[in-house]
Parts: structure tokens; sequence; C-alpha cells
């Protein structure tokens, strides 16, 4: 019976997951709203001293934070056996981990700064000091991370001089292909004059804030505010610098086996298109990630690579090196 009511309460958590990435703009400060915190379990993590004492048999000064993507919770991570990269990186190298939950549907940027301060509340409540911080993070949750750092470099946090490495997988550092084909269909239908077309439109357009903010990767604030969020193909993004003296890794996948594939080349793993994936573009030079911490899984989809014990043992290695 115990297992009935945690299989039905994963199918609820997970459900509230996906209507939060869809409108979860609009759920906020309702009970269906996410609020930002680490789980373990679907348990709730509170960052007072005495509960992580309580809670984590084994306190490491190392910690790892693994933040998930659009529509998802921190069970995204699980392989079949409920292991996952973070319980693998307590066994192999003694990390601590701990596993975000948030609404995915809000701006990117509002997520970035809550996060900035949850970890800063972690760092200074964490029963021993913590000397080193590895983020691991799947697909929008990449850009959750760029904004956090941001954040906290503005706000002069402790935790962000802490940061070693990042493991972006699958991230859409130069934006979605999919959410800016939504602009321009919702655009051209909402110019139709036929009052049934015109309602199709503006129901799609009802996406969240931050499904729009994937149009391009916006990060900050200022990418979005008192900008006109419908505006057919506008790219209001401003760059976001990566962190000094952290070694950033991009894991990105494709959907065959040959790179050069034009399915590849145009789909990448179903949806982030390779340049995404690896910020390749003439116009941003923010990322510049180096070409030897790019790692490519063939015949990989988008979702796959948050559950691959391929993918697990190149960050063990990166983190092992």
């Amino acid at each position: 019976m115990v297992n009935f009511f945690q299989i039905l309460k994963r199918i609820s958590n997970q459900s509230i997951s996906v209507l939060n990435g869809a409108i979860g703009d609009k759920l906020q400060h309702t009970p269906l709203g996410i609020e930002m915190n680490f789980y373990d379990k679907d348990t709730l993590v509170a960052l007072d001293k005495e509960n992580l004492l309580a809670r984590y048999t084994h306190i490491s000064p190392k910690i790892c934070v693994l933040i998930h993507g659009l529509t998802h919770n921190e069970t995204a991570w699980e392989f079949a056996d409920k292991s996952d990269y973070g319980s693998l990186l307590a066994q192999d190298l003694q990390y601590t981990p701990f596993y975000l939950r948030y609404n995915t549907g809000l701006h990117i940027s509002s997520n970035g700064k809550e996060l900035a301060t949850i970890l800063e509340k972690l760092y200074q409540n964490y029963p021993v000091e913590i000397e080193e911080i590895c983020i691991i993070a799947h697909s929008m949750g990449g850009l959750v991370t760029h904004s956090a750092c941001h954040y906290a470099q503005e706000s002069d946090f402790s935790w962000i001089k802490k940061v070693k490495n990042i493991f972006l997988i699958a991230t859409p550092h130069l934006g979605s292909y999919l959410e800016r084909l939504a602009n321009v269909v919702t655009n051209i239908l909402e110019q139709v004059p036929n009052w049934q077309t015109r309602l199709v439109g503006k129901a799609i357009n009802l996406r969240s804030d931050g499904i729009k903010d994937l149009r391009f990767g916006y990060t900050k604030d200022d990418d979005w505010k008192n900008k006109e969020p419908d505006q057919f193909l506008q790219n209001n993004k401003t760059p976001t610098p990566k962190l000094s003296g952290v070694s950033y890794y991009v894991i990105s996948g494709r959907l065959t086996q040959d790179e050069k594939h034009w399915i590849t080349q145009l789909f990448g793993d179903i949806l982030v298109s390779p340049e995404s994936a690896g910020a390749k573009s003439t116009n941003e030079v923010e990322f510049n990630f180096p070409p030897e911490n790019h790692y490519q899984f063939a015949n990989t989809n988008h979702i796959e690579l948050s559950t691959m014990i391929e993918v697990y043992e190149r960050i063990k290695k990166c983190l092992h090196s």
C-alpha cells in the first residue's frame, strides 16, 4: 500500500511539473505553483544544519547540484535502478548531491536569481566548509545555471567562488528552433482575418514565460523586461559571460551515427540543434567553450542524455582528471 501511495505521489508531482512548464507563470502563488527547493526522493530538503546532518549520513566538503530542464523535476535524473548522476558521484567520488525542483514556466532569469539565493543559503548553513561545487544541468537547467552565476556575482555571494566544474547537457545556449517556430506560427495565425484562426493563435501564445525565454536563450531580466514577448523573431539577448577559473563541459546528443547527417545538422538531439548546444555562432562569443570539452553522443535524443551511464562515465572522468 505504501508503494502505491508513493507511485501516486510521484505521478502527481510529475503532472504538476508538466503543468508548471506549460503555464507556470500563471500558477505562481497558487496551490499548483512549484516553489524552488532542493528535494531528495520526493521529499523537501530543509536547508538548516540540523536537518542536513540528520538527512545525509556522509556530509562531504564537495557538493554536486543537479538542475533539471523544462517540465521536469528532480526525478528526471533517475535510472531504472533509481540511481542517478548524483548518487553515483556520491558513491564514486564522495560528492554530496542536491537535486533542485523549480517552476520551469517562470522566466529563466527569475529562476536564476532564486537559485543564486538558495545556493547561498545552502552555503551558509552547510555543516562543513564547502570546498568545491559541481553543477550538472540539463536543457533549460543550463540556462538557469548561467543566470544564477551571473546574479550570484552581482550579489557577491560566497558560493560562486567555490564553483569548479559546470556540465551543460543539451543546453540551448542560442535558443530553441521549436520555440522560434511557435513564435512564427502564432504571429501568422493572429494576422489571419478569421476569429477561429486567431483564437488558435492566442491559445498557443498562452505558453509560459519560461518557454518563450527559450526562443533565444534569455538568461537575464534585461533580455525580456519592457520588451514585447511575442514580437516576430526579435532577439534581445545580451551576453552572459562564463565564470573565470571554472571548467565548463558541454555534453550534447545527435539522432544519427554520422555527425554530418542532414537530420543531425537540422535537428541535433531533436529539441536542440548542434549550434545551440555548443553555442556555435559567429554572433555569439560569450561562451566560447573549448572544443576539447565538448562531448557528443551518437544515436541519442534530448531526454536520454539525463539518464545515460555513458554520460555519467564522461562526467566522472572529467572530475577525476
